[in-house]
């Protein structure tokens, strides 16, 4: 049954042979591409036929383009996962370009990063605190509702379990620091920002090391 639903030799040589003709494999004088991986091709699946000597050729044919699929999808799962991610976080897409409430953490926390190489101390505050309550929302620590207030968050983190009492603790000094920061009648300086970014790196947030500088 197997020998019949294959197809023969001569056949997936044909098939093969018009493909490697073809003018995308015509670039050079003389069909060079088209020898050479015609050569290629020729030596694998001679190969293949002496590692399973007791198939037929039609059969070494087969599997000669079952294991050439599998190696170049190897090859190029190899090298996707190399490339960048580019998913709805990636921190690769301008988070200036996206709606409010479809930023994340990272998307406000480059945003702050940006606002404060500008001297934007109060903006780049208000900025980093929205990526430092979304980070404890990803971490289990609070429920983010715009409708919260600083202080609110600051009594859900502390009453919950999710982090630790070190990181409380870096939280209320997190939010004390910014209200003082954004609301405050003092111009925040480099130093006060950067403080308050230190906290939130402290309980987990993906700060830029630019910022504040």
């Amino acid at each position: 049954m197997f020998q019949e639903q294959l197809p023969s030799a001569e056949e997936v040589s044909r098939t093969l042979a018009d493909i490697l003709g073809g003018p995308e494999f015509q670039a050079f004088e003389g069909g060079l591409p088209s020898r050479v991986l015609a050569e290629v091709w020729v030596r694998f699946r001679d190969w293949v036929g002496g590692m399973f000597p007791d198939i037929s050729e039609s059969q070494a044919e087969l599997l000669t383009v079952v294991i050439s699929a599998v190696c170049l999808g190897a090859v190029a799962f190899v090298v996707l996962r190399s490339l960048p991610r580019t998913g709805p976080q990636s921190a690769r897409r301008d988070p200036n370009t996206v709606p409010d409430e479809r930023r994340g953490a990272r998307d406000w926390l480059r945003i702050a990063a940006e606002r404060a190489r500008a001297s934007q101390y109060r903006q780049a505050a208000t900025a980093l605190f929205q990526g430092f309550v979304l980070t404890l929302e990803r971490r289990g620590a609070v429920d983010f509702h715009p409708s919260k207030t600083p202080g609110e968050y600051a009594l859900e983190a502390a009453g919950g379990g999710v982090i630790g009492e070190r990181e409380k603790v870096d939280t209320a000094n997190f939010i004390r620091s910014f209200q003082e920061l954004a609301f405050g009648q003092e111009t925040p300086t480099s130093t006060g920002y950067r403080g308050l970014e230190r906290l939130a790196g402290q309980v987990g947030c993906e700060v830029t090391r630019e910022a504040g500088r």
